[in-house]
């Protein structure tokens, strides 16, 4: 059985993952809060009999990233699919929020996405076969929020697999690697940072996104958008001027400003799409 590597597979989008993939894949699932993984792991164990591993990992070093790269690298038991999903994100401005913290979601959600997807890239490449789902956003097609390196880091992990996608080595092999752009998508995530799940047009509900992003990875895409409300949206992005933000973006910068003592990394957090 294949075997499948998930990062932020805790809650939200990476357990979904996780669900929708625990009947076809052995699964090796990655975060820091280990217990919720081994409680994700023997949930899945007792319904779907799946095969699980669990690292717990701190992405936002190159040191922390260790023990996951070195399963990346590893030949006898190879990673067949990697879903790159790990993520976050402040509810507060870059001008508001400290200059380390904002380093902190770049290292995140930028540098360890890439240096985790290019990591199995070599190795899926020396055996010419081999999955990556790196998640970005539509926030990374266009500026869509303003006063934010959130758009700044999916615009990063977006651009990194275009790039690989269209080069000749991945074109010439049996290897894929996709981006998957989420709008905003129902999670318990969202109720953690205090934003409200809603259930109009903008909202996306999570099992329908995986099983996109599986479906289209299947069909060979490069970007995977669920919902064709997104894919409209996108496709404008794409087409007006980066200055039109000012008019139609979202500006973190407006929002309150975090009260004396309180960090940002942990009580203002944006959903990980």
């Amino acid at each position: 059985m294949p075997t499948a590597l998930i990062t932020g597979a805790s809650s939200g989008i990476g357990e979904e993952f996780a669900q929708q993939l625990a009947l076809t894949h052995d699964l090796v699932l990655v975060a820091r809060n280990v217990a919720k993984l081994q409680q994700l792991g023997a949930q899945l164990t007792a319904r779907y009999g799946t095969r699980i591993e669990i690292i717990g990992a701190d992405l936002s070093t190159r040191d922390g990233r260790a023990p996951v790269t070195a399963r990346l690298t590893d030949r006898e038991h190879p990673i067949d699919l990697l879903i790159n999903n790990a993520g976050m994100g402040y509810h507060t401005g870059a001008s508001q929020n400290p200059v380390d913290d904002e380093m902190y979601m770049l290292e995140v959600n930028a540098t360890a996405k890439i240096h985790l997807s290019l990591t199995a890239l070599h190795t899926m490449l020396e055996r010419d076969r081999g999955e990556i789902i790196n998640v970005s956003s539509v926030c990374g097609i266009a500026p869509a929020w303003t006063d934010s390196l959130y758009g700044t880091s999916t615009a990063a992990v977006l651009r990194h697999t275009e790039e690989m996608a269209y080069c000749k080595a991945v074109r010439r092999s049996k290897v894929k690697i996709m981006a998957l752009c989420p709008g905003d998508v129902q999670t318990d995530f969202n109720n953690r940072a205090g934003i409200p799940n809603k259930t109009d047009w903008g909202w996306v509900d999570q099992h329908l996104l995986v099983r996109v992003a599986l479906d289209d990875l299947r069909k060979g895409k490069t970007v995977s958008i669920p919902t064709a409300r997104y894919k409209f949206l996108s496709a404008l992005m794409r087409i007006l001027p980066n200055s039109w933000s000012r008019m139609y973006a979202f500006d973190l910068g407006q929002q309150k400003t975090p009260h004396p003592g309180q960090h940002p990394r942990t009580t203002h957090t944006a959903p990980t799409t």
